[in-house]
């Protein structure tokens, strides 16, 4: 059986971190079960589009936000991170600067190509700051395919796209990311 396959049969199971052996997909490397968890919540949408609802608010309760409507990108990573078993990997933070903090690679730089589970972060001029983040899937030449959580289904770029509605997969241009963080190797 296939990784891909495996990781596909586990991710119900990932979603709530274990399998009940105690031990989260046993057998997968840890960026496959980080890429498991985000998979299996792409489409989870708001309840109002106020940052809400049952899985928001679990997501929100990995940095201890649970039901405050604030903004999730960033408490998306946390989640995934503790559904792959990784509860003490990367920054227990909803501030989206945390999870690419010491980046290892930059797109002024470069650096250390993104893997698979590794946070990126897009940097928006008006707020001075990455106000965005989220996870590699896989990164080509041009393109990078993400998991992210409070954004639009749509590749729209602004707002829509750091204050959307759900959980999606997304295809972004290498050029809008700013910087991307390993945590793991």
């Amino acid at each position: 059986m296939t990784r891909a396959i495996l990781a596909l049969l586990l991710a119900p199971l990932l979603c709530h971190g274990q399998t009940g052996a105690g031990d989260p997909a046993p057998g997968l490397g840890a960026r496959d079960r980080i890429i498991a968890v985000a998979g299996r919540l792409v489409g989870t949408t708001e309840a109002t589009g106020r940052n809400d609802g049952s899985v928001i608010n679990d997501i929100l309760g990995s940095v201890g936000m649970r039901g405050t409507g604030a903004p999730y990108c960033a408490a998306f990573n946390r989640y995934c991170y503790d559904g792959a078993g990784l509860r003490t990997v990367g920054p227990r933070s909803a501030w989206s600067p945390d999870w690419v903090a010491r980046p290892t690679w930059t797109r002024a730089s470069g650096g250390r190509l993104p893997l698979p589970g590794d946070a990126w972060g897009i940097f928006f001029p008006a707020r001075g700051r990455v106000a965005h983040t989220g996870l590699v899937r896989s990164w080509g030449k041009s393109v990078v395919v993400t998991y992210e959580g409070n954004t639009s289904p749509e590749p729209a770029s602004g707002e829509a796209d750091r204050n959307g509605d759900g959980i999606w997969s997304k295809r972004r241009l290498i050029r809008q990311i700013y910087s991307s963080r390993n945590w793991l190797d």
